[in-house]
């Protein structure tokens, strides 16, 4: 009895498997799923571990509330138009995260935010990668919406994650929307060498975004967060603004950043009360080939700071507060010249404890034993908002929460840490355009299996 009990329950689940997808083909590659997000994870599960694998989801509209994990060299993909509805109020709709045997392909997928995730709680795909191996996380032909969630729709919980050819829409008026890149809160991860422009060794040190169109996000169509490396190119964005975050509100802050050969868009009187087009708060990079409509009624197009020196906004998160003097830790204008080797033992100017190791929120080390000065630069960029007064701004935060009277003018210096109009950046060379790992080599959709 217990015998014909088990076999029946063994039809069952069979049963229940095939109804969630299908082989195709003679030589399986392809999983054809039923769209849910159970059968997209059945097909995921029982797909080899290889890179020849296709899951595919029906045309349709789905609802998906739970976390779909994806830790295999596989590619997921939309046959047709795909809406998923995000109903996920508290984690990552898809989680992803490659691995040592090969990339992970997202492709031709429709997000839209239903659940309110509070900011930050999940995002429609977390995407990760192993930093020993050489493959990755590629992105392309999506389409992210986030109707009136305040929330980022992607985030990059490493670098080396590649975005192409998708399309992000924020949550309108103050709102955010597109890419959030917190990578990781490891001190030893920061205390690396530049891997600007074509220092990247291998395209897999930094994250590129290209060819994407970023629209109604004036607070942030990204967040540049936590030892994140970004390339932004050749994108399209209307009413956006880049955004980040400096060590005063994240542990670590950004670390760079290369925005170039981009085009910026305002809709008319300025509906979404856009007040810049880039906010950087901490690292170095380039800004130039940027075509930059003016964002109107006297505001700045392009902001740095260094919002530590009067934020105080030490809240727990383990950031760095108040500093006294140049340079503030990770402050902008600045990265780090070693490997982390003389990372070690450092007296915090604060508070007079010795912080030790990765657990430091530490002030930099002396120059030539790990910080330098490395300015940013600002060139060749055209349109109108280059003509307006307030094209590049050092902005203090206000008010004084430090009650140290100190000023912006002390820690960015215009032709020491930062320079506009001197001509390019010295030793910069650009990434080769596109990636070399976009499917085809040139982007575009990948090809639908057909067998």
């Amino acid at each position: 009895m217990k015998i014909k009990t088990l076999s029946v329950l063994l039809l069952l689940f069979t049963a229940s498997l095939a109804a969630a997808y299908t082989k195709k083909g003679h030589s399986g590659r392809t999983y054809q799923s039923n769209g849910s997000q159970s059968g997209v994870q059945a097909a995921i599960d029982a797909a080899p571990d290889n890179g020849t694998a296709t899951v595919i989801i029906p045309a349709g509209t789905y609802d998906w509330s739970g976390t779909l994990t994806i830790r295999k060299a596989v590619s997921l993909a939309g046959n047709g138009e795909v809406t998923i509805r995000n109903e996920n109020g508290s984690s990552n709709l898809i989680d992803a995260r490659s691995g040592k045997n090969g990339n992970i392909e997202i492709y031709g997928l429709k997000f839209v935010a239903v659940a309110d995730n509070g900011g930050g709680k999940g995002f429609d795909i977390a995407a990760g990668r192993d930093e020993s191996t050489r493959h990755t996380v590629l992105v392309h032909d999506c389409h992210f919406e986030q109707g009136s969630i305040y929330a980022y729709s992607m985030e990059c919980v490493t670098n080396g994650i590649i975005v192409w050819s998708s399309s992000f829409v924020g949550s309108g008026a103050n709102g955010i929307g597109g890419i959030s890149f917190v990578c990781g809160w490891d001190y030893k991860s920061y205390n690396r060498p530049s891997t600007l422009g074509t220092r990247d060794p291998d395209g897999l040190h930094n994250t590129y975004v290209e060819d994407c169109q970023l629209s109604n996000a004036p607070t942030g169509i990204t967040n540049f967060d936590a030892n994140s490396r970004v390339v932004f190119r050749h994108n399209r964005i209307q009413d956006g603004a880049i955004g980040s975050h400096g060590q005063e509100t994240s542990p670590i802050g950004v670390t760079s950043w290369e925005v170039y050969d981009n085009v910026w868009k305002i809709t008319k009187d300025n509906p979404f009360n856009m007040n810049n087009w880039l906010h950087i708060r901490g690292g170095t990079g380039v800004v130039t080939g940027n075509d930059f409509d003016e964002v109107p009624r006297g505001k700045a197009q392009i902001t740095l700071t260094v919002f530590s020196i009067t934020r105080g906004a030490n809240d727990g998160r383990g950031g760095s507060f108040c500093p006294i003097e140049y340079p503030a830790p990770r402050q902008t204008g600045w990265s780090w010249a070693d490997n982390g080797a003389n990372w070690g033992k450092v007296e915090d100017k604060q508070n007079p404890q010795l912080l030790e190791g990765s657990k430091s929120p530490g002030y930099f080390l002396p120059n030539g034993k790990g910080a330098i000065l490395d300015p940013v630069y600002i060139w060749d960029n055209t349109g109108p908002g280059t003509q307006a007064p307030g094209y590049v701004w050092a902005q203090t935060y206000v008010p004084d929460n430090c009650g140290n009277n100190q000023v912006i003018e002390t820690y960015l210096r215009k032709g020491r840490d930062y320079f506009v109009n001197a001509g390019p950046k010295p030793g910069w060379t650009p990434y080769p355009y596109p990636h070399p790992m976009r499917s085809g080599g040139g982007g575009g959709p990948t090809p639908m299996p057909t067998h």
